[in-house]
């Protein structure tokens, strides 16, 4: 590919939006919940110290993806699904960091403080361009060559010191920002707004490494195509098993289709947008014995997660298709009629209940599942002999169990409602 050739704005016109860069909604959220993590890094011995750890690292990871997408042309405030595109080169960064750091301590304690500085100094006007080797080439061997940062630096000009005097003023902003904190606020309370100046001044720094990279692209001799292209869904894999079935769908090969979004459920399993786009290419291929089939297993494992209102439309959608659909597993239809009866679904939750007693005689949800469908019987559908019988039934066969005498009651209720519906069709 070659390099772009859209009018790319100048860094300096650029600056403010680069500043406000990680105050997007979807980044801030990000820094906020690092920062409180910290809070965490309070905690004795080496158990607060992971956490102050974890927190540095995390941070430095979000800088390096804001630094990376931005090189390749992503000026959009990153996601929470695009952290992790970039774990590589978060880890390259890193390292580079530590070396360095290393570099000025061994000076400081071997050779002496001013000497230290001096090197500080060097450090402050030099790695941006060891990182900004790194962000390019991945080798950390060519971005600590100091002919390497003299060749870059030569390229990019003054708009390389008009970067670094920006990051040396962010770095100043985040030190003073720290100690006037922990100054001012009492009992380490400073940590949280420290934290989140920092984390703030490291992500716009990065970011603003990388617009250098992407502004001057074409005077480094570099291609600026997306490295790694962000997933609509939970991975590049899906994205592209839905649109190879969109376009098998578009072609009238719903079957086809099905089956290539079959092969991702294999594995790790696959999203639910892929179930939900499976879903359709099945029904518009007319296999309902294969929807009932899926619904089975999909039912089973959107209620290993949690997702009993989704599993119910699921359910709901199945019997739509197949009136005779039953699930097999007693435990899930015990919560598909828990789910049904709490959203005011009375027929459906009627239903999913049927005949469970003898499908399920050994089941100890067998009285959950009767109490819920009877009541709904009696007190929703007309059928109050129907839901008496039924509970009798139940209270019977289960004597002792802990829910025998809501059953009871129950019972008693469908009585007194029969009652009332044979009085007043007396009456009439």
């Amino acid at each position: 590919m070659k390099p772009s050739s859209v009018r790319i704005q100048p860094l300096l016109q650029r600056l403010p939006a680069i500043l406000a860069f990680p105050a997007a909604p979807s980044m801030l959220w990000m820094l906020l919940a690092l920062c409180a993590l910290r809070l965490l890094a309070h905690l004795p011995n080496l158990l607060g110290l992971a956490f102050e750890l974890g927190f540095w690292v995390m941070g430095f990871k979000l800088a390096v993806e804001a630094l990376v997408n931005t090189a390749h042309g992503r000026l959009e405030a990153l996601g929470g699904n695009d952290v992790g595109a970039t774990d590589g080169e978060a880890v390259k960064q890193l390292l580079l960091q530590v070396l360095v750091s290393l570099a000025i301590i061994g000076v400081a304690v071997w050779v002496g403080r001013v000497p230290a500085l001096v090197m500080l100094g060097f450090t402050v006007l030099l790695l941006p361009a060891a990182i900004i080797m790194l962000a390019i080439d991945q080798s950390l061997l060519r971005a600590l060559n100091p002919l390497a940062w003299a060749t870059l630096i030569g390229r990019l000009g003054a708009r390389y010191f008009a970067a670094v005097a920006v990051l040396a003023a962010l770095v100043a902003l985040s030190l003073v920002a720290q100690v006037a904190f922990a100054m001012l606020l009492p009992y380490d309370m400073g940590t949280l707004p420290g934290g989140f100046v920092s984390l703030y001044c490291l992500v716009a720094g990065y970011h603003l490494l990388g617009y250098l990279i992407y502004e001057n692209h074409i005077a480094l001799g570099l291609d600026i195509a997306p490295a790694v292209p962000r997933a609509t869904l939970a991975n590049p894999m899906e994205d592209e098993a839905v649109a190879g079935a969109d376009a098998l769908a578009r072609d009238g090969q719903h079957a086809a289709a099905a089956d290539l979004l079959q092969q991702m459920f294999r594995g790790r399993g696959a999203s639910d947008p892929v179930h939900d786009r499976y879903r359709q290419c099945v029904v518009a291929a007319g296999d309902t014995p294969r929807l009932v089939k899926h619904s089975r297993e999909y039912i089973g494992s959107l209620l290993a997660t949690g997702k009993d209102k989704r599993a119910l439309a699921v359910a709901t959608e199945t019997l739509a298709h197949d009136p005779s659909f039953r699930h097999e597993l007693p435990d899930d239809v015990a919560r598909l009629v828990a789910q049904a009866a709490k959203t005011g679904q009375a027929q459906l939750a009627v239903s999913l209940a049927q005949d469970f007693e003898a499908r399920f005689p050994g089941s100890e949800r067998a009285p959950e599942v009767v109490l819920a469908a009877a009541t709904l019987m009696a007190e929703r559908l007309g059928q109050e002999q129907a839901a008496h019988d039924r509970l009798l039934a139940c209270a019977r066969r289960h004597p002792g169990h802990p829910m025998e005498p809501a059953l009871r009651e129950a019972q008693a209720s469908a009585q007194r409602l029969l009652e009332i519906a044979r009085r007043a069709g007396a009456q009439g």
